[in-house]
């Protein structure tokens, strides 16, 4: 408590309640400065009492109990240990480090106890720092938006190599082999028909002739063979037509 909160807290009120918020005010400033000249267990134990008393005497006054400060820096060790893993040396170290303020009067605000908490301690329940874990937040952030930005990337690719006309849709693609099969059978029924006086001709209907009958097949499917692989353009009439997705080459 700072002394204009007792004057505003006392104010108005009857001189015997003035007198013990004074008298209790100036124990608990007293207790302090004997904690700075002499910080043994006893006048911590003395601070603490006087602590106790004045902070009772403002919620009897109607000021309420004070949630903001802490008298010392034992009395923010021991608000620590409950959440957090913190020792009496790394926390004293901590303080000479400036890592936790206290104020001019060593009093120690609540909002500093949580800042230092949140940035330099681990939490019981975790074992890290709150820190860490927004740090691994925005780093999977990051990462998912650097994901996002390469399948963009590849999806322009794409994009830009089909319209250059190396890909072409996969249902066209069907649709072309399925010609070039009809194609193909319309090919060997024609190349039956157009060759089979030939073999009959070559064996003159001797069995024993099997052998250049084979020959002269194979010869005349290789040359049908490599007719059809060439390079043309067929005429390739489609009865009934669905419509045509977009799909990526699988």
């Amino acid at each position: 408590m700072q002394k204009d909160e007792l004057e505003k807290l006392i104010d108005g009120k009857p001189d015997d309640i003035k007198g013990k918020g004074v008298l209790l005010f100036n124990a608990h400033l007293q207790a302090q400065l004997n904690v700075k000249n002499d910080p043994s267990a006893q006048n911590y134990k003395s601070m603490r009492a006087a602590f106790d008393a004045l902070e009772e005497f403002r919620t009897a006054q109607g000021g309420g109990r004070s949630g903001e400060n802490f008298i010392n820096i034992a009395a923010v060790l021991e608000h620590l240990e409950k959440d957090w893993k913190v020792t009496k040396t790394s926390l004293y170290r901590h303080h000479k480090e400036g890592k936790i303020l206290s104020q001019n009067d060593g009093t120690f605000l609540q909002s500093s106890v949580d800042k230092y908490a949140n940035t330099f301690l681990k939490q019981k329940a975790t074992g890290k720092r709150k820190q860490d874990k927004l740090d691994e937040l925005q780093r999977n952030k990051i990462e998912q938006e650097l994901k996002n930005l390469q399948l963009k990337n590849e999806r322009e690719e794409f994009n830009y190599q089909k319209d250059r006309g190396l890909y072409i849709l996969k249902s066209l693609m069907d649709l072309e082999l399925a010609s070039r099969a009809g194609i193909l059978v319309n090919g060997f029924k024609h190349w039956i028909q157009t060759n089979v006086a030939d073999w009959i001709v070559t064996v003159g209907g001797d069995t024993r002739k099997a052998g250049e009958l084979i020959n002269k097949m194979n010869n005349d499917l290789d040359e049908h063979i490599n007719h059809y692989a060439g390079s043309r353009e067929y005429e390739v009439i489609i009865e009934a037509s669905e419509e045509l997705s977009v799909k990526s080459e699988e």
